[in-house]
C-alpha cells in the first residue's frame, strides 16, 4: 500500500521511531487480521490514520481502521464500546493494542458539513449529541477537561513561563476562563471530545452519527458542533450560529459562550 507523504510524515513527527517501526510493520498486520476476521481488503483512503474499506464474509462492507497504538487510540476504542452504536458508528472488533479497529460502514456517509441548510445543521447536531451524553461513571479510563486544561502548563513550561507565539493576554484571560468553568462545572458525560461537522456522517439506517471520539469527561455544554472555519472568519456569522445552537439545545449560554 502506498501511503500518502503527509500521512507518513504526520506519523513520524507525532511518534518518531514508535511510528517508523509501525509503519515498517503495516504490510504485515494488513493481511493478519483480514485472515484473522476474514476480510477481503477493498479501499484505501488515509486521513490521520489508515483507513480501509473490506468486505466481511457476509458480503456486507466494512472500515477497518488502522493507527499507531497509543493512548489516544485506545481512549477512542472504548469511547465506541461505552456509546455501542447510538449516536455514534458502531465498533465490530478491535485490538486497541495492536492499533486496529473494525466498524461499520455508514452510507452514504455524507459529512453533515456538506449540507447548506444551518438551521437544520444545528437541530441535527444537537439530536446528536442528545443520543450521545449519557451518564457515566468515572472509572479512571478517560480524561478529564481538567486533565486536558494542563495543556496551558505545559505550554508555560515549553516555553520556560512564556507564551511562545500566543499573545499572552490572550493565554492568561483563557487559562483564567477554563479554571473558572471547571471550578463550577456540574454533571458530567462522556463527551464525544472532538464533534465537529466534518466528524458527523448521515446513514440511510440510523440517521447521523459520530465518528473519531476523543472520549472525554466533562460538562455538556463543552461540547459544541461545528462546521469548519474556511476562508475570512466572519465573526458576526460565527455568533449568529452559536445563538442558534444555544436556542435550539437549551444549553447554558454563559457558560457555552466561556
Amino acid at each position: 500500500m502506498n501511503l500518502p507523504e503527509k500521512l507518513i510524515k504526520n506519523i513520524l513527527s507525532v511518534y518518531g521511531n514508535v511510528g517508523k517501526a509501525w509503519l515498517d510493520n503495516l504490510p504485515n498486520l494488513l493481511p493478519h487480521y483480514a485472515k484473522k476476521w476474514q476480510l477481503t481488503i477493498k479501499d484505501s483512503f488515509n486521513n490521520a490514520s489508515v483507513v480501509i474499506e473490506v468486505i466481511l464474509d457476509n458480503g456486507h462492507s466494512a472500515i477497518l481502521k488502522c493507527g499507531v497504538p497509543s493512548k489516544e487510540f485506545m481512549n477512542e476504542v472504548a469511547a465506541l464500546q461505552h456509546f455501542n452504536g447510538k449516536g455514534a458508528v458502531k465498533l465490530f472488533d478491535a485490538e486497541a493494542s495492536a492499533g486496529v479497529m473494525l466498524l461499520e460502514k455508514l452510507v452514504p456517509g455524507t459529512l453533515l458539513e456538506e449540507f447548506s441548510n444551518e438551521t437544520r445543521n444545528v437541530i441535527n447536531s444537537v439530536e446528536l449529541i442528545k443520543k450521545l451524553h449519557r451518564p457515566y461513571e468515572e472509572t479512571g479510563l478517560f480524561p478529564t477537561l481538567a486533565d486536558w486544561f494542563q495543556g496551558f502548563q505545559c505550554l508555560y513550561q515549553y516555553f520556560q513561563g512564556g507564551t511562545g507565539p500566543f499573545p499572552k493576554s490572550l493565554i492568561e484571560r483563557t487559562n483564567a476562563i477554563s479554571q473558572e468553568l471547571l471550578m463550577s462545572m456540574g454533571p458530567t458525560v462522556l463527551l464525544h471530545g472532538d464533534l465537529h461537522y466534518a466528524n458527523i456522517l448521515l446513514s440511510d439506517q440510523q440517521g447521523w452519527l459520530a465518528i473519531d471520539p476523543k472520549g472525554v469527561i466533562g460538562e455538556r455544554e463543552y461540547e459544541i458542533p461545528f462546521p469548519s472555519l474556511k476562508d475570512k472568519i466572519n465573526e458576526k456569522h460565527i455568533k449568529y450560529q452559536l445563538d442558534q445552537f444555544i436556542e435550539i439545545s437549551g444549553f447554558d449560554r454563559s457558560r457555552v459562550l466561556g
